[in-house]
C-alpha cells in the first residue's frame, strides 16, 4: 500500500535563484555560487542554465514537489521539474539544490519560480530579465 500524500502545509523559507549550488559529500553543507534575481541578455531567445536553492520548514509525510518556470508577462510555463520529499521530523528543514538545464526565454520580463507540494502553491522567487545592446 502506497502512502498518502500529507495534508500538512509545509513553509517554504527560502528560495534563491544561482548559477551553480553544491552539496558537501560529508557535511551535506550547501553552497550556492552567482546567487542572482536580475539576468541580462544581449540578444533573444537566449539560453540560461540555472540552480534553484530551497529550504522547506514544518513539512511531515509524503510531498510531491513541482517547481513551474514561469513568464510573468504571458502567464505561460516555460519549463517543469518534479520530485518528492518524505519527511519524519517535522521540525528538522529540508534543503534541496534542482539544476535546471538551459533554459529558453524567448524576451525580457518577469519570470517566477514557482513551488508546489501536493498541488498547493508554497511560494515563489522571482528573476527579472532585461536586454542590453552589446555596443
Amino acid at each position: 500500500m502506497t502512502e498518502s500524500l500529507s495534508q500538512v502545509v509545509p513553509v517554504l523559507v527560502a528560495a534563491l535563484v544561482c548559477d551553480v549550488g553544491v552539496t558537501e559529500p560529508h557535511t551535506k553543507k550547501k553552497s550556492l555560487i552567482g546567487i542572482f534575481d536580475r539576468l541580462s541578455a544581449s540578444s533573444f531567445p537566449t539560453k540560461r542554465a540555472v540552480s534553484l536553492y530551497l529550504k522547506i520548514a514544518d513539512a511531515q509525510g509524503r510531498y510531491e514537489l513541482e517547481i513551474r518556470f514561469v513568464h510573468l508577462n504571458t502567464g505561460s510555463v516555460l519549463a517543469k521539474a518534479e520530485g518528492k520529499l518524505n519527511q519524519s521530523d517535522r521540525l528538522a528543514s529540508a534543503e534541496l539544490l534542482i539544476p535546471f538545464p538551459p533554459l529558453q526565454i524567448n524576451e525580457p520580463g518577469r519570470y517566477e519560480f514557482q513551488v508546489w507540494a501536493n498541488s498547493t502553491i508554497l511560494g515563489s522567487t522571482t528573476i527579472d530579465v532585461v536586454g542590453h545592446s552589446s555596443t
